[in-house]
């Protein structure tokens, strides 16, 4: 069972891409893919928003892709390198993605 839903917009063939290549590199099966509009609402083109199936959190902006990258075995190193701040900023930003707004892939 997935341990996280990442939720993204098919209209942008770049966002499918990468969430493609993200479901061919899950081979532990952790992480779930879905068109469908996320627990904030529509996901925009270039945007992600990812909900933790455990609790039903949600995350946004360089949150989201950190707990994208820990569940996928080749990605768990960047991963770990998001919890350090200065590195985070340099990767996306400090900013949590409050209000539904999200990061790129």
């Amino acid at each position: 069972m997935a341990s996280i839903t990442l939720h993204y917009n098919p209209e942008c063939s770049a966002c499918a891409r990468q969430a493609q290549l993200t479901a061919s590199l899950d081979w532990l099966g952790r992480v779930a893919l879905s068109t469908a509009d996320s627990p904030i609402g529509a996901v925009p083109k270039g945007r992600i928003v990812v909900v933790d199936a455990r609790d039903e959190r949600v995350f946004t902006g360089i949150f989201a892709t950190r707990k994208i990258c820990l569940q996928v075995p080749l990605f768990f190193l960047y991963g770990l390198l998001l919890f350090v701040p200065p590195l985070r900023r340099l990767a996306g930003g400090d900013d949590p993605g409050c209000d539904g707004d999200a990061c790129e892939i």
